[in-house]
């Protein structure tokens, strides 16, 4: 038996290139994925802050829909603040129990859905809890994406 030369014979050779084709193709799809995943959580970001701000200017409408003054109407803000604060503590507990893109995706209808019945809430007390839900969506979103982008 003759010794084998220090090269790999034409059949090890085709397997190396396979083998290292699909693992540059994984590898590609992997980069896909990621960039993906952060433009939509960044996506995800920008309607969050764009949704957070429009109680600003429509602040006279709401408060003409309940027949409040502007000046009388400040629980609202303080009830999203205290459903972003709960919403921020269930919003940790369920991100470590739960597939992450599944709470991002509930959160965000639940976000839509509080957004689009707002104008409809005729009565203060109404509109503190609409108000409240979209502040717990806006908790649960807020930590979800930070915990999504960290890691």
């Amino acid at each position: 038996m003759g010794s084998r030369g220090s090269g790999p014979t034409s059949v090890e050779q085709h397997l190396l290139q396979v083998e290292t084709q699909g693992k540059n193709g994984l590898q590609a799809v992997g980069r896909t994925l990621r960039w993906f995943t952060t433009v939509v959580l960044n996506a995800a970001f920008l309607g969050m802050g764009v949704s957070a701000a429009v109680l600003g200017p429509t602040f006279p409408d709401l408060a003409r829909n309940v027949n409040r003054n502007v000046s009388s109407l400040s629980e609202i803000f303080v009830g999203r603040a205290l459903g972003y604060l709960c919403g921020s503590v269930v919003g940790g507990v369920l991100f470590d129990c739960m597939n992450h893109f599944l709470l991002l995706g509930l959160s965000n209808l639940l976000t839509i859905a509080g957004l689009y019945l707002t104008p409809f809430c005729k009565t203060a007390a109404l509109l503190t809890t609409m108000m409240s839900v979209t502040g717990v969506s806006f908790g649960v979103l807020d930590t979800a994406k930070v915990s999504k982008l960290l890691s």
